[in-house]
């Protein structure tokens, strides 16, 4: 008993080649190593994109301590001390 599967492989196996599959191997592998130098771009440009948002974040958060002025100092014209002086 011949399966249907058996007996369509081993007429596929009879007939010749496709011309345009010759070239296909060489077209598949440029594909290839043509996304991989993409993806390394890629990877690249969120490195510099990260180092820039970091960057960016210490910038906007002002890390170096800075000097506060005093809140209620008594050069200041309302400070509750200056007002309160003259009773």
């Amino acid at each position: 008993m011949t399966d249907p599967l058996d007996r369509s492989l081993r007429l596929l196996s009879r007939t010749p080649d496709h011309p345009g599959l010759h070239g296909v191997e060489s077209g598949v592998f440029d594909r290839l190593h043509g996304e991989r130098a993409a993806r390394g771009a890629g990877l690249r440009l969120a490195g510099i994109a990260a180092i820039g948002a970091v960057t960016l974040g210490l910038i906007a958060a002002d890390p170096l301590p800075r000097p506060v002025p005093p809140a209620l100092a008594d050069d200041l014209a309302l400070a509750p001390s200056t007002l309160l002086g003259d009773r």
